[in-house]
Formats: structure tokens, C-alpha cells, sequence
């Protein structure tokens, strides 16, 4: 869950999966003279869009902090149960697509690189490493299930895997960024150019209503991103049946953006 306040005192609380859909929405247009074309184009579209579907369960029962505040994905505090819908994750998106099951423990096997996190059980910390483990041999098993799809050799080589895992990662930053929101401009490292290990750092900048992006990654001159979330009248609740009640009742609300060169 994403949890946004909005200027008047109440909170837009953006299922993961919706924000997914976002990231999605930003990589669709993707590529030109400058920059490379996803490759596989769908099941790289389908990786971005599905990246958090493990999330889906998590949100059908949203939790409190401490304080009575909605819990959001920043601080969660069940690195157990974090583990275990990444690997729900990527398991669906691997049932879709198996290349695009790849992409998702990629990515969040490059997310725990990133943030290791601090203060971790043992436990915890072992079950990380068994996901990055398992992550790391999975390109090899997706080999062999797509070993009647000619092109996946060209897909599979690290590079490819990297750029694609990438450019899922600008999605994903680029959708947090005005959603959470975090400062109105960013430094987005690691955007893949092409296919043979050439990447850039892209600079965003956004505010209510544009979002812009030099260099330039497109093949279009400006397009749309939105996402729907459901508007809660207060910031704290009594308990979680409560906090759920509200989220059932509570309407919906789109922010959009337009992306301009």
C-alpha cells in the first residue's frame, strides 16, 4: 500500500498493484534513435505491470502501524512475510510469462542489493539470501522452459536480463516518485541505452500537473500516466476492522499526469 496525504488532511491510500500499472505506463513508449526497444516488448510490459502482484493478498487485508496510521510498503515491518510475496510475485508473473518472472525476482533480488535492511533476525536475513539465491539460478530454469521459443537465446544473455530488469526499475522509481510523493526531482541511475551494457542517468522532474525526463527516452512527443486510490477522511484509526471498513466505503480518486518532452 502506498499512502499518500493529501494537502487537506486526508490520505490516498494506492494499492501496490495500481501503482504497478502506473510503472507500466511510463515504460510503454520506450525507445528511440537514442534508446532501445524493450525486448521481448510484451512480456517486458507484462513484468513492469505485474511487478507487485504479490502484494494483492497483503492488501486485501491492509494493516495498521503502531500508531493507529495505515501501514504502507516503506514500514512494513514482516520481512518474513515481504519475502513470501515476492515469491508470490514472481511465481504469477512466471505462470503469464516465464521471462517476465525472471524480471520481477531480478528486480527484487536487486532492491534487497540496494537495501539490505538493518536490524534483521537471523531468520530473516537467511530467507533473503535464499530468494537472491534462487533469483540468481532462475535465468537457467526459464532457459529451459522457453527452449522451443528460438528468440529467448537473444533474451536470455546477462545484458538483455539487465537492461530489461532496468528499465522495469525506471518504472518503478518514476511512479513512487510522484506518488509518494518524494522530492520533485530525481536522478535516475542505470537506464538502459541498449542492449550491450550501455546505461545513462536520467534526471525527472515533476510538479502537480507535468512530469519531464532529460535525456529523453521515448518515441513519442508526450503521453499520460494515472493512477486511481481511495480517499480516507481521517489519518487514524482504533483498529484495523475499522480501517478496512473505511477503505470498502471510501471513493475513488485518479491523479494524473502528463509526461512531456
Amino acid at each position: 500500500m502506498i499512502v499518500r496525504a493529501l494537502g487537506d488532511g486526508r490520505l490516498l491510500c494506492i494499492h501496490q498493484t495500481s501503482h504497478a500499472m502506473m510503472a507500466e505506463a511510463f515504460c510503454r513508449h520506450w525507445g528511440n534513435r537514442d534508446f532501445a526497444q524493450p525486448s521481448p516488448y510484451d512480456a517486458v510490459m507484462l513484468a513492469i505491470g505485474q511487478h507487485d502482484n504479490g502484494w494483492w493478498e497483503w492488501e486485501q487485508q491492509p494493516r495498521l502501524r503502531s500508531d493507529g496510521y495505515p501501514m504502507d510498503f516503506v514500514h512494513d515491518d514482516d520481512p518474513l512475510g515481504k519475502v513470501a510475496l515476492w515469491r508470490r510475485g514472481v511465481a504469477r508473473a512466471s505462470a503469464q510469462h516465464p521471462y517476465a518472472g525472471l524480471l520481477v525476482a531480478r528486480h527484487a533480488a536487486l532492491l534487497y542489493g540496494a537495501f539490505p535492511g538493518h536490524g534483521l533476525d537471523d531468520k530473516a536475513r537467511a530467507a533473503i539470501q535464499r530468494f537472491i539465491e534462487d533469483a540468481d539460478a532462475l535465468a537457467e530454469r526459464v532457459r529451459l522452459a522457453l527452449r522451443e521459443v528460438s528468440e529467448a537465446t537473444e533474451w536470455l544473455t546477462p545484458v538483455r536480463i539487465e537492461a530489461n530488469t532496468r528499465l522495469l526499475q525506471f518504472g518503478d522509481v518514476a511512479s513512487l516518485q510522484v506518488l509518494m510523493p518524494w522530492a520533485n526531482r530525481r536522478e535516475i541511475e542505470h537506464c538502459p541505452v541498449d542492449f550491450e551494457g550501455a546505461e545513462t542517468t536520467i534526471v525527472m522532474a515533476y510538479d502537480e500537473k507535468c512530469i519531464h525526463f532529460e535525456p529523453w527516452p521515448f518515441g513519442v512527443d508526450s503521453f499520460t500516466v494515472s493512477v486511481v486510490g481511495r480517499v480516507l477522511p481521517q489519518t487514524h484509526f482504533v483498529s484495523e476492522a475499522e480501517y478496512r471498513a473505511a477503505l470498502l466505503a471510501a471513493p475513488f480518486k485518479q491523479m494524473t499526469w502528463r509526461v512531456e518532452r
